[in-house]
């Protein structure tokens, strides 16, 4: 969480910066226009007002951490070990998601892969990155940049296709989406297309259990609550996402879900 805050006062700061900039030369330009529009002065100055000061309380939130641990990649592996899952949205054009640890520690990441240069840079624009139009597929790895597995987007108009891979590229499990709805719903297969799982979210707001098949909680998630909100590393976040896992969830069931949530949990 410290590298986020860090990036998002320094972002914070340039985009302050810069709009001034514009205003100025905007201001040049169109001078017998602008020049006498005092409400529009005030309110673009507090707007730029606000936003620099936002970047000295996110700069203050990243001193109040320590430094990041060295994740142990030998445990954060391929093997995936993880009880919960944690997202974290990085401040960056093309989407660059992380998992957490309980105190904000990044063990994981999620971007677009760069196996795909193009469609990577398209994934700044929200249509492309929810894999309207071709395909676009992302990499969970681990810090020191090991791939734990690959999923691909593909919205087909009638429904959206999930498909997820191991971190041998091993066709793991699909998942199949309606590509509009009040409640999120999903059906996922296995890699012979058999049928593992149908869920349904029990608001609109998106609370879901899934269970299986004998009525076992496997994955729990619950819109707005996050166990770790109080922690320095959290509390000046206006939106935390939390999965919790079944313990000895398989490790297949571990990448479909975060797969899914992902997607499910990707504007909050």
């Amino acid at each position: 969480m410290k590298h986020i805050y860090e990036k998002t006062a320094k972002y914070t700061k340039f985009g302050s910066i810069l709009l001034v900039g514009i205003y100025i030369v905007l201001l040049i330009v169109f001078r017998d226009v602008m020049w006498k529009d005092f409400e529009n002065h005030f309110a673009v100055g507090f707007t730029l007002f606000v936003l620099y000061s936002s970047s000295f309380f996110f700069q203050h939130a990243s001193e109040k951490l320590p430094d990041e641990k060295k994740v142990d990649s030998n445990y954060y592996s391929a093997d995936f070990p993880v009880q919960e899952l944690n997202f974290q949205r990085d401040v960056s054009l093309i989407p660059q998601t992380y998992l957490v640890s309980s105190t904000g520690e990044r063990l994981y990441s999620i971007e677009p892969s760069k196996d795909q240069p193009v469609r990577r840079k398209l994934s700044a624009i929200t249509i492309f990155k929810a894999g309207m139009f071709f395909p676009i597929t992302y990499d969970l790895k681990t810090m020191d940049k090991r791939l734990v597995c690959t999923f691909t987007i593909h919205n087909k108009l009638k429904f959206i296709q999930m498909k997820v891979h191991d971190h041998i590229h091993t066709h793991v499990t699909t998942i199949v989406m309606p590509p509009m709805s009040l409640k999120n719903r999903a059906i996922i297969f296995d890699a012979n297309n058999e049928k593992l799982l149908q869920m349904e979210a029990k608001s609109m707001y998106g609370d879901i259990d899934v269970n299986d098949l004998n009525g076992n909680r496997l994955a729990t998630y619950r819109f707005g609550i996050f166990p770790y909100a109080t922690h320095p590393a959290f509390e000046v976040q206006a939106m935390n996402v939390h999965i919790s896992l079944a313990h000895n969830l398989p490790h297949t069931e571990r990448l479909t879900f975060t797969a899914l949530f992902y997607y499910w949990t990707a504007s909050q």
